[in-house]
């Protein structure tokens, strides 16, 4: 578990990472590559859109750290949020931050206020990976506010985190191999919400698609790769 504090006029989106030998990268990587995931809603009507740059990549030993730019647009096309994050592989294993799970758009009213992260990481295996491997659980803790007083609090725990198999996927940015992971989802701000997701991702890439459903599973939204331009 890391914790940090930021100042947000931006928001928290996503980590990934890359190791030097033995790590498969689930990120673009090349300094320069952009690549777009755009939200729907359940019936496929576009919500917003993220645009992610790798513009930055370091070596060290067995390690290799990636910083990602992301910027976050509305349903108008407007520009609402810009997050630069590092992501890292380590030791073989590729990892980002919990802070993947985060809705930045909860956080919109608090801008410029201080923001405590605790967040844990969160794996994504070997594309080799065998259907049925279990992956460990994952949580994140924001809270907006100094001292006692919090004026904001959400949790999001994910867990019973699974490798469905593989799958290749087709979206206007191409086609994917890619390694499929189901887990639940609990989110609590107000009250606790509980569901699921299913995510495909696919090497030298990174997430192709997303889905969110509630505890009935009933689809509640997807996201899915539109553009990748690789440097």
């Amino acid at each position: 578990m890391k914790t940090f504090v930021l100042f947000i006029g931006f928001v928290l989106f996503l980590s990934v990472g890359y190791a030097q030998t033995n790590c498969e990268p689930y990120v673009p990587v090349d300094k320069g590559s952009v690549w777009e995931i755009t939200n729907y809603s359940a019936k496929g009507k576009p919500t917003g859109r993220i645009v992610h740059e790798l513009v930055n990549k370091v070596e060290n030993a067995n390690e290799i750290t990636f910083t990602i730019k992301t910027i976050t647009y509305d349903t108008k096309d407007e520009e609402i949020y810009t997050n630069t994050f590092d992501a890292k592989c380590s030791n073989g294993k590729f990892e980002f931050d919990m802070a993947v799970k985060m809705d930045g758009g909860a956080l919109k009213a608090y801008e410029n206020m201080e923001v405590t992260v605790d967040a844990s990481k969160f794996e994504i295996p070997s594309f080799n990976s065998p259907s049925g491997s279990s992956l460990e659980d994952g949580s994140l803790m924001v809270k907006v506010g100094t001292g006692a007083i919090a004026m904001f609090k959400m949790t999001v725990l994910v867990t019973e985190r699974i490798v469905e198999g593989k799958e290749e996927l087709v979206t206007p940015a191409g086609s994917f191999k890619c390694i499929i992971i189901s887990q639940k989802v609990s989110t609590k701000m107000m009250i606790r919400v509980r569901g699921s997701s299913k995510e495909w991702y696919a090497e030298n890439t990174g997430l192709v698609r997303s889905e969110s459903y509630n505890k009935k599973g009933k689809l509640m939204g997807y996201s899915e790769l539109t553009k990748i331009t690789l440097n």
